[in-house]
């Protein structure tokens, strides 16, 4: 792996309601790299991709969450996503004729291109 992650979580402890779900969780992930988040239900796994993404019904308690070299900690939810941070259903709702992938790539099109309706949208 490179010595600068693309994505690291470095000893991270959340709670959700004053309780404790997640406990020093580290992981590193390097560009290019696919990794999966597997167990039961319960073990963390959705809770983990919503404190990457910033949900505020997650509090961090301990450790820190970094994005290409920044750390996006405190960052909030629309930040991050500009940043080229996603979190997607896994089984996404299908919306007639118009396939995930061109749904997607429209949206990363507004936000590169000076067609972006609001310029706080574009990166």
């Amino acid at each position: 792996m490179s010595a600068n992650p693309l994505l690291s979580i470095e000893g991270l402890t959340a709670s959700v309601d004053e309780k404790t779900i997640l406990h020093n969780v580290n992981l590193n992930v390097a560009a290019g790299e696919t990794h999966v988040l597997m167990g039961p239900n319960g073990a963390g796994k959705s809770t983990l991709g919503h404190l990457v993404m910033g949900d505020p019904v997650y509090t961090v308690n301990d450790g820190r969450i970094v994005f290409d070299g920044q750390d996006i900690t405190e960052l909030t939810t629309d930040k991050r996503s500009r940043a080229g941070l996603f979190l997607s259903f896994q089984a996404p709702v299908e919306i007639p004729g118009v396939p995930l992938s061109s749904f997607l790539r429209a949206s990363i099109c507004l936000l590169y291109t000076s067609d972006a309706a609001d310029d706080s949208l574009r990166v």
